[in-house]
């Protein structure tokens, strides 16, 4: 009996530290907030971005995501948070962006693990990529700068973000 009701605990508690209040979109039915790209028709792009997500994790889980030109070279990118037991803990979730190529594909780029919303496209740069801001538990919301070849993997080890999250330019693409 002390079993069962410990199990029954365990499980309650797996279910609450994933859950979030941020709606979570399937990829079948999901259309992307049209205040995060120009692309929130384009089905290419999507059946494109589904595609990608399953190369390079090699399953079809529940995610949110956003289309947004972080490199500035006029081709979208994406940025994608992971939903599900597999993909969340009680750190946040796994976020991957990946670059948009010509053709309408996407290449991974970068994979964050405990990552929380919002995740915003700030107006500042480094190396030609915008730099991200998420949300990282027990730590705040953190600035994540492209380091020339990725974004960190660790928001929890990165500076704490100080700037205002409503400045002009700055654009909040998943919340």
């Amino acid at each position: 009996m002390k079993i069962r009701f410990f199990l029954c605990a365990l499980l309650s508690s797996l279910v609450v530290a994933c859950s979030s209040n941020a709606p979570i979109e399937n990829t079948e039915t999901a259309q992307p907030p049209s205040s995060t790209t120009d692309l929130a028709g384009d089905e290419t792009m999507l059946r494109a971005l589904k595609q990608a997500v399953y190369l390079s994790i090699q399953e079809q889980p529940l995610y949110q995501y956003a289309f947004y030109d972080l490199n500035h070279d006029g081709i979208q990118d994406a940025v994608v948070m992971l939903r599900g037991l597999n993909w969340c803990g009680t750190g946040g979730c796994t976020v991957l962006v990946f670059q948009g190529m010509s053709h309408e594909k996407f290449q991974p780029h970068s994979k964050m693990t405990v990552t929380d919303v919002p995740i915003v496209a700030l107006n500042s740069k480094t190396q030609g990529w915008s730099d991200l801001s998420v949300y990282s538990r027990g730590v705040g919301q953190v600035i994540l700068k492209f380091n020339g070849r990725s974004y960190p993997g660790n928001p929890s080890l990165e500076p704490k973000y100080t700037g205002n999250l409503q400045q002009t330019g700055n654009r909040v693409l998943i919340q």
